[in-house]
């Protein structure tokens, strides 16, 4: 298929190179110009778009047959707005995969399924109905918090003080979420939300401790609260496609 990944970076480029091996034509935005060159060695045809700007894609782009959402909010005073604008851009027959967020999700104590109560005033929430009432084929992945091998939120956190170390964690590594996007490729599976976290959900105070320990880094200190906090539930996934994470946090 022809697939435009409209954010290549840390997420984007490896799903891209991915799609290729799997012999996607791939194309892919990047925010500045000298990573064009980055996006080539790759085999990827890039393009600049840098989250903000009226983009005006390139005909090709515009043609391609799944459009892979994955720009961050931080860039844009309007986030909704900018999907809506990238969205019109594509062919009506263009089906969508946005990376969203479960931190739509209020902050209260329990698992969190799709229906879960949300931050209505959300941007990435307003973002996500943008996607829904685009009149093209969709899926949402609500991703929890992002990690790999070499990005790890305990390494920001140790020797900080940190609050709610009851709290469990909600987390994915990248490969699952890469894992995750194949799969709702492979199986063509449209008009969805889904909830994308491993499904361990150990307290902040263990797991940051344990990690901290593991890479030799000075632990966090954690107060502690009454309440676990949300616990965001993936296996509406797991259950629909039959779907493993395969890299545990």
């Amino acid at each position: 298929m022809k697939i435009a990944v409209i954010g290549c970076g840390w997420l984007g480029l490896p799903l891209a190179k991915r799609l290729l091996d799997l012999g996607h034509e791939v194309q892919g935005s990047t925010t500045r110009d000298f990573n064009l060159s980055l996006l080539a060695d790759s085999g990827i045809q890039g393009f600049v778009y840098d989250g903000t700007s009226h983009a005006q894609l390139s005909e090709k782009v515009k043609e391609s047959e799944i459009a892979i959402l994955n720009f961050p909010p931080s860039r844009s005073a309007d986030y909704a707005a900018q999907v809506r604008d990238i969205i019109a851009q594509f062919s009506t027959e263009t089906k969508l995969i946005f990376t969203s967020s479960t931190g739509v999700y209020q902050d209260l104590d329990g698992p969190y399924t799709e229906l879960s109560p949300i931050i209505a005033s959300h941007p990435v929430f307003l973002a996500e109905e943008a996607v829904r009432f685009s009149a093209r084929k969709f899926t949402i992945l609500r991703l929890a918090g992002l990690i790999s091998e070499d990005r790890h939120p305990v390494k920001y956190l140790s020797g900080k003080q940190n609050a709610d170390g009851q709290k469990v964690v909600n987390l994915v590594h990248r490969e699952d979420v890469i894992a995750t996007i194949l799969t709702v490729l492979k199986h063509e599976v449209w008009q969805e939300t889904f909830n994308v976290c491993y499904p361990a959900h150990p307290t902040r105070a263990a797991y940051y401790m344990e990690q901290a320990e593991k890479r030799q880094l000075l632990p966090p200190n954690f107060t502690f609260s009454a309440g676990s906090g949300k616990e965001i539930d993936a296996s509406k996934f797991v259950l629909h496609l039959e779907f493993t994470f395969s890299h545990p946090i």
